[in-house]
């Protein structure tokens, strides 16, 4: 990959009680230009439901004489944050890349789940 660089910090915002513990499987996929991630979560029921919330388009310098690094914030939201942590379900969510100006990219997901989170990449041509 040549030229900029994308950098998406996703990040499950979730309450104490139920927390994303981990993703699965993150794959692009070309045809639809989309991620598909899976999460991994806990609550009292499987009918929990993840908006995408984008932030806006940062420029970093890396490298003197290097062309910058861009970095999208990205928020995935659980409706239910509050449900209690009873059981672990899994819901595979889907990430339209159609608007994403800033490309090509690597794309790195983010949860805090565990004592330091976990953290996956993967390149958006």
């Amino acid at each position: 990959m040549s030229g900029m660089l994308i950098t998406c910090v996703v990040a499950m915002a979730t309450a104490t009680s139920a927390v994303a513990d981990d993703f699965g499987p993150v794959h692009y996929d070309p045809r639809r230009d989309q991620l598909t991630v899976t999460v991994f979560f806990d609550g009292t029921n499987p009918n929990h439901h993840f908006s995408v919330h984008w932030g806006r388009c940062r420029e970093i310098i890396v490298q003197l004489h290097e062309p910058p690094h861009k970095i999208i914030e990205v928020d995935i939201l659980d409706d239910q944050g509050n449900d209690a942590a009873v059981k672990s379900f899994t819901e595979i969510v889907r990430i339209p890349l159609a608007h994403l100006s800033c490309r090509p990219s690597t794309v790195t997901l983010w949860t805090p789940g565990g004592t330091s989170g976990f953290s996956t990449s993967l390149d958006i041509p």
